[in-house]
């Protein structure tokens, strides 16, 4: 399984979120934060690519979709009202998921997930048969900064949107990176992290070997 692109996207936010949607080159109504830092970093991934219909989304995120979930709750708890229609819908996983494929022309199956770990076996298998895989890893901060801190217990607050284009072969593009060695494995601690990787594939050459609580692989450039 080869590595066709990446993009690294990660910001540190200091006094507010930053403003994701005027970085879009494609705009849609009704989008929120983490649907814009999601379809960011595909669009960075993808580079004015095309890839096949019928490839796979893979979609990564501990949280979700923080802070309309919040204003869904506040609406109905707080306020003691219907939330907005379209928060409500965007509170819903599959929706992003929704925005990536009517944005970026793809069919295939999507998939929104918990762990990068729990998605990369189920990409294999995707282009073991032959697909395409866009597999990313989205990470929101909650727009009250002090909230978040206090929720996560983290002085560093930081927004997130990594992304792998995957496959085993696209015409006319050389591969950047190789991904091998591929186990499953559980252990009480993991070694390596998301963002390890990442680093690895912006600055660095030879082979990577990444280690968490239930996944091991490589990665050869």
């Amino acid at each position: 399984m080869y590595i066709y692109s990446f993009f690294n996207y990660i910001d540190v936010v200091e006094d507010r979120l930053s403003d994701k949607k005027s970085q879009l080159k494609k705009r849609f109504n009704r989008t929120d934060n983490f649907i814009n830092l999601t379809l960011l970093g595909v669009q960075e991934c993808m580079e004015n690519m095309e890839i096949e219909k019928n490839s796979s989304i893979y979609l990564a995120s501990r949280n979700g979709n923080m802070n309309t979930t919040i204003k869904v709750l506040d609406a109905i708890f707080l306020q003691n009202r219907l939330p907005m229609p379209f928060n409500f819908l965007n509170t819903v996983n599959a929706s992003t998921l929704f925005f990536i494929a009517r944005n970026f022309n793809i069919e295939g199956k999507t998939l929104f997930v918990d762990r990068f770990e729990t998605a990369l076996p189920q990409a294999f298998v995707d282009v073991k048969n032959g697909k395409t895989v866009l597999l990313g890893v989205v990470e929101e901060a909650i727009e009250d900064l002090t909230l978040h801190k206090k929720r996560f217990k983290s002085k560093n607050i930081k927004e997130k949107s990594q992304w792998l284009l995957l496959s085993s072969k696209i015409e006319d593009k050389e591969p950047i990176a190789k991904i091998h060695d591929i186990k499953l494995n559980f252990k009480k601690e993991e070694i390596n992290n998301i963002d390890e990787l990442f680093s690895f594939l912006d600055s660095s050459r030879g082979v990577f070997s990444f280690k968490g609580r239930n996944l091991s692989f490589k990665v050869k450039i």
